[in-house]
């Protein structure tokens, strides 16, 4: 028997009586509101064992329905436990209920790609994933596998693999709207995709290791964006650049105080082998240049430091960038799509903060304002022309959570899915 969903405006509680469920709507100010309040109405209903809801809403409503989607997310490896899903009777405009489902399943999809434990999520396994959700669709799919990655000179890159058992790669995918001309705009990503990070041979502490599946969280958003555009029409044009790479520790380890080349030829003096993924990235923004002579964009989206954690918390991410303009606009799609990014600036006395004595590069740079120094590194890999083009997000605080907010629950959360759908649609 199904219970019917009625809204008042009384408060933001969530009550039963008389067979039905009343939702206070008193309160709710903006889009998130709404996202959040469907969130918590499917986690009430399946804290309190309501199998099946009818809901009836008659205006735009999608940030609501989102909600309702997300909520149903449960990470539930061979199911382990029960896992109880609620029957939803959606009495809405159908348009508006699929483009609900459309972004809400392109978020969920990275929460299962980050959330598989690094066992089963190695390279190979996100490949596989790729080409089974891209192969012949309007999403173009090409691989630079561990030979190519050589002959491209990705020193950094394969360096971070080397003591790795598993395969290093970069799957560059590729999107184009229907029609093409002089005023689309090209916007090109490039993510972070550790499917484990053991800190290398500056090792980890125990507790810090747990949950390092979390590291390809930033090439994950960029399979949910493109997920997205596999089935609705995007504006822009896209190209996406997912490096995967696994950080772990043998006789191969590249160590601290080794001097890599990298690919535009820029040495770096190693400090510590835990500031890995900026060494993946800072490649790959390289290739991307060179593949790409012109274009809108350039976005680097990474789980890459602690202290963007210590900055900004769990619930935000942190922007570096030299164009301020860019920050904005990210920024006006997150607060559209209920995601907060935060400026991380530079200041004048920090810009050679990079600079090695040896070597052009250290990889940690000077203490203390760590995001913005691993985002000043990933800027020597831009070309001087491309300067105001390149911005960082650094996710490592929202993407992965112990505990929720908003609608994200514990674990990967798929934060900035929504955002850079909202800057490509």
């Amino acid at each position: 028997m199904s219970t019917t969903v009625v809204f008042n405006q009384t408060d933001k509680k969530i009550q039963q009586k008389s067979g039905m469920l009343f939702v206070g709507t008193k309160g709710i100010n903006d889009s998130e509101d709404w996202r959040v309040l469907g969130f918590k109405l499917v986690n009430y209903c399946r804290n309190n064992d309501i199998k099946e809801i009818n809901i009836t809403i008659l205006e735009d409503c999608q940030e609501f329905l989102e909600g309702t989607i997300l909520g149903q997310y449960e990470y539930n490896l061979k199911k382990k436990r029960d896992y109880k899903e609620v029957k939803i009777n959606y009495n809405v405009d159908n348009n508006i209920l699929k483009r609900a489902k459309a972004v809400s399943y392109s978020q969920n999809i990275v929460r299962d790609l980050v959330n598989t434990p690094p066992n089963i999520a190695n390279a190979d396994y996100i490949l596989e994933q790729v080409q089974n959700r891209f192969c012949e669709t309007n999403i173009s799919v090409e691989l630079y596998d561990n030979d190519k990655l050589t002959e491209l000179n990705m020193r950094g890159h394969l360096a971070v693999n080397a003591a790795s058992n598993q395969n290093p790669m970069t799957i560059k995918l590729s999107y184009e709207p229907q029609e093409l001309n002089q005023d689309t705009k090209h916007h090109i990503f490039v993510g972070k995709g550790l499917t484990y990070d053991s800190g290398g041979l500056s090792i980890k502490p125990t507790n810090s290791m747990v949950n390092m599946q979390a590291d390809k969280a930033g090439a994950m958003t960029l399979i949910g964006l493109m997920e997205y555009l596999k089935n609705n029409e995007g504006n822009s044009k896209v190209t996406c650049y997912i490096a995967l790479a696994e950080n772990m520790i043998n006789e191969n380890s590249y160590r601290p105080g080794d001097i890599l080349t990298m690919k535009n030829g820029k040495t770096v003096k190693i400090n510590n082998t835990d500031a890995e993924g900026r060494l993946v990235l800072f490649d790959n923004i390289c290739l991307a240049q060179e593949q790409n002579k012109s274009f809108t964009s350039m976005t680097s989206i990474a789980t890459l430091t602690g202290s963007a954690v210590v900055q900004f918390g769990n619930e935000a991410a942190g922007l570096v960038s030299f164009n301020n303009k860019l920050k904005r606009k990210i920024q006006k799609a997150g607060n559209k799509q209920g995601e907060i990014f935060l400026d991380a600036p530079f200041h004048k006395y920090m810009l050679d903060g990079v600079k090695d004595d040896i070597a052009d590069l250290s990889n940690t740079g000077t203490p203390t304002m760590g995001c913005q120094k691993a985002g000043l590194f990933l800027t020597e890999a831009v070309k001087k022309k491309n300067k105001n083009k390149f911005i960082h997000i650094d996710i490592a605080g929202p993407a992965f959570v112990d505990k929720g907010f908003g609608s994200n629950p514990k674990g990967a959360t798929g934060f900035g899915v929504r955002t850079l759908i909202e800057l490509v649609k």
